[in-house]
C-alpha cells in the first residue's frame, strides 16, 4: 500500500514491527497498489488512529519509517493480535503520517505540508502527535537519528568460533574467538523505503571484548549523564510547543 505522491526523501507508508520480538511493524510489503492514489488522513482520522494504538499498549518509533514497539510491561501477544492486525489493515499509510506530524511538530518544518493534505491539517496533526506521541525519549531519539552524518549501530549479531584446523598448519591450533557482525543504519533516506544497512564482520577475542566492555562502560556512563543535563531543557522546549 505504497504512496506515489510521496517526496523521494519520505519514508514508505506501512505500520511495521520493527527487528525484534518486542518491536512490531505494521508493514506492506506487496507492491501490487502502488498505483493508489495516497489521500491523507483527517486529523479527527490520525487522533482516532493514534488512540487506538495507544489503547493496544504500543507506541512509536522514531525512524524514518516509523515502527511500533511495547510499552513497558505490555505481552508480545498484541502483536499478533486481531485488533492489531485490523489496525495494519485500516491504517496502512498510518506509520508516512506519523513520520509527518512529528517531523512537523519536532522541526517546526512545513516542508511537507502539501502532501499532508494542506499546511493547516498537517499542523493540527502535529499538535495531536505532540501530545499523543512525543515525549522526551521519542524527542531524543528522533534527533538523534535526524542530526547525525554517519552510520549508527543498529544490531549486533554473534557467533563463537572454536578453529579446529588451518591450512598450512600442522596440528590442530585448537582457538577460539567471537565474530561480531555490525549492521550498520545509514542516516541518509536514498529512495523508496528504508535508508540502507551495511554490514561489517570483525573478530574478538575474550581480551577484546573485555577491553570492549570497559570503553562502553565508559561511555555509557558519560552518556547518562549528558543524558541528566539536557532532558531538563528537552522537557522545557517540548512545553514550549504544546
Amino acid at each position: 500500500m505504497s504512496a506515489n505522491n510521496q517526496d523521494s526523501d519520505s519514508p514508505k507508508d506501512s505500520i511495521a514491527l520493527e527487528n525484534a520480538p518486542a518491536v512490531a511493524e505494521l508493514v506492506d510489503d506487496s507492491d501490487d497498489d502502488d498505483d493508489a492514489p495516497y489521500v491523507p488522513m483527517t486529523p479527527e482520522e490520525f487522533e482516532k488512529a493514534l488512540s487506538e494504538i495507544n489503547a493496544l499498549g504500543l507506541k512509536w518509533t522514531a525512524d524514518r519509517t516509523p515502527a511500533v514497539k511495547l510499552k513497558t510491561g505490555e505481552s508480545e501477544d498484541v502483536l499478533i493480535s486481531e485488533a492489531f492486525e485490523k489496525l495494519q489493515r485500516q491504517y496502512p499509510h498510518l506509520p508516512f503520517e506519523v513520520y509527518l506530524a512529528t517531523s512537523r511538530f519536532l522541526t517546526g518544518s512545513s516542508a511537507f505540508g502539501h502532501v499532508a493534505g494542506g499546511e493547516e491539517n498537517l499542523k493540527r496533526k502535529a499538535e495531536i502527535a505532540g501530545r499523543i506521541i512525543v515525549d522526551i525519549e521519542y524527542r531524543t531519539e528522533f534527533f538523534f537519528r535526524a542530526a547525525i552524518k554517519v552510520p549508527y549501530l543498529r544490531d549486533i549479531d554473534w557467533e563463537v568460533v572454536s578453529k579446529l584446523y588451518e591450512r598450512g598448519v600442522t596440528g590442530s591450533p585448537n582457538i577460539t574467538y567471537g565474530l561480531l557482525a555490525l549492521s550498520l543504519q545509514d542516516p541518509f533516506n536514498t529512495g523508496k523505503g528504508r535508508p540502507p544497512v551495511r554490514h561489517l564482520t570483525v573478530a574478538v577475542d575474550e581480551k577484546l571484548v573485555s577491553n570492549l566492555l570497559e570503553v562502553l562502560t565508559e561511555v555509557k556512563s558519560r552518556l547518562v549523564s549528558a543524558r541528566h543535563q539536557t532532558d531538563t531543557l528537552s522537557k522545557l522546549l517540548l512545553e514550549e510547543k504544546r
